[in-house]
């Protein structure tokens, strides 16, 4: 793989957070979540799969504005929410995205 490309399949900590009001919106955390998880260069977008069931259950809600992802290696994937699949099972965190202190940026 290229200079900053990722590429994960396993457990992850995922926290979604909902409404784009800073301090009004609300979020759903779900640990140990199965997740797939590709970046396949530096300034694209992070790829996850979820669960259909979960998925379905979390992304198709109310708007969702951003995404967090813990990986057991301390890696913290984080930012805005660009892409949602109308299946449930997929999402993109856009690229290039302020994350907060100790995470990368997705």
């Amino acid at each position: 793989m290229s200079a900053g490309a990722l590429s994960y399949r396993g457990p992850a900590d995922l926290t979604l957070t909902y409404g784009a009001a800073p301090g009004l919106g609300r979020s759903a955390e779900r640990p140990g979540v199965s997740v797939v998880v590709s970046c396949h260069a530096v300034g694209a977008p992070v790829s996850v799969l979820v669960d259909r069931t979960l998925g379905v259950a979390l992304l198709l809600g109310p708007a969702i504005t951003r995404a967090t992802l813990a990986l057991p290696d301390g890696t913290v994937l984080a930012g805005p929410v660009q892409a949602i699949a109308e299946s449930g099972d997929y999402f993109e965190i856009a690229a290039g995205s302020p994350g907060d202190t100790g995470e990368r940026d997705a």
